[in-house]
């Protein structure tokens, strides 16, 4: 059965399928839609137990296989979250027989690049959408792009005029995560049920600056000391507000956080995959998961909520020392001594 995204909801509130199958070249669209899915079937008390798989060129399908087939100890019904980045005959072939063994004691969350219509025609998908749901995913066209961006920010609660709305979609040049990172930017910025102006937006994405908070991400992930001291010191000077700032850096630990927990079972790559971080910025991850383990990001968790504390007028360290001492720790190096070693 194909569904279209916005009617995603309420096909999972009617009925539940075996198998889900979410296809799509926009990451963005994909993953909440995936997301979706996940949060109904968990909060629904359909499953307790989630087994995820990334299925590059080197996967064993017979590790899925096998388990589809087997009884769980903990729950009674498991889902099968799937992603497959590039599809193979390996991969339509193991698709295949998972067809034949579709069972009410699993459910299979599928996420696939854009198929085309002979892919939709082969006897694999035919197998699979019949017994299912089929969410094709398909790009936003250039001139619904300005209204979408309006419907993401309403959906933020903010009012997004069409003015500023079309400076973001030339900045973001059509990319919708980028999109989104910026209006949640921009929420955090002004706060909710905040209307914004061409100007107020100009002022926020200006491309002037010397350095952008992104710039700053990509030193710390690379370990660049110098380099991302350099760069924080720009920003604060650029007066950049202190919790976009901090609200980078937590980004970043928590994404590694989850990646370093992921490799531990299925490789640092498609551990990177899993979280959705794009092939060109891996080897950025790759070089801090080098660095770092559970115990020193706790650490950085652990400073980043007193600096969180400090921005909101709480007691904390000064804010700008512990950015730096933030940036230290990211890149590898740990100050000789925090708030957190004397407390």
């Amino acid at each position: 059965m194909k569904v279209r995204p916005d009617q995603l909801s309420n096909t999972l509130s009617k009925q539940r399928h075996p198998i889900y199958i979410i296809s799509g070249d926009e990451i963005l669209l994909c993953q909440e839609a995936a997301d979706t899915i996940r949060h109904h079937l968990t909060h629904a008390g359909i499953i307790e137990e989630r087994l995820r798989y990334i299925a590059d060129s080197q996967f064993d399908w017979q590790d899925v296989i096998q388990e589809t087939q087997s009884l769980s100890l903990f729950s009674s019904c498991r889902l099968f979250d799937i992603q497959i980045d590039k599809l193979a005959e390996k991969h339509t072939k193991a698709l295949a027989q998972i067809a034949s063994q579709l069972s009410q004691d699993n459910i299979i969350l599928l996420t696939v690049p854009k198929l085309d219509m002979r892919s939709q025609k082969s006897k694999w998908f035919t197998s699979l959408e019949k017994q299912g749901v089929f969410i094709q995913i398909w790009p936003i066209d250039a001139n619904r792009l300005v209204q979408w961006t309006q419907q993401r920010a309403k959906s933020l609660n903010l009012n997004l005029s069409k003015e500023a709305a079309i400076v973001l979609c030339e900045r973001g040049e059509g990319n919708l995560l980028a999109l989104s990172q910026e209006l949640e930017k921009l929420l955090l910025i002004y706060g909710p049920q905040s209307t914004l102006s061409l100007d107020s937006v100009i002022d926020s994405v200006s491309d002037s600056s010397r350095y952008s908070i992104y710039d700053l991400s990509d030193r710390l992930l690379q370990g660049k000391v110098k380099e991302a001291l350099h760069c924080l010191e720009n920003l604060l000077a650029e007066g950049i507000e202190e919790n976009i700032i901090l609200w980078m850096i937590n980004r970043e630990v928590t994404t590694l956080e989850l990646v370093v927990h992921d490799a531990k079972n299925m490789g640092l790559r498609q551990a990177c995959q899993a979280q959705k971080i794009w092939d060109k910025r891996i080897p950025l991850y790759e070089s801090a998961c080098s660095r770092h383990n559970p115990n020193t990001i706790q650490y950085m968790q652990s400073y980043l909520a007193l600096i969180d504390q400090k921005i909101k007028g709480l007691e904390g360290p000064d804010s700008t020392t512990g950015f730096r001492n933030l940036v230290l720790m990211l890149c590898g190096v740990k100050p000789t001594a925090t708030e957190l070693d004397i407390m």
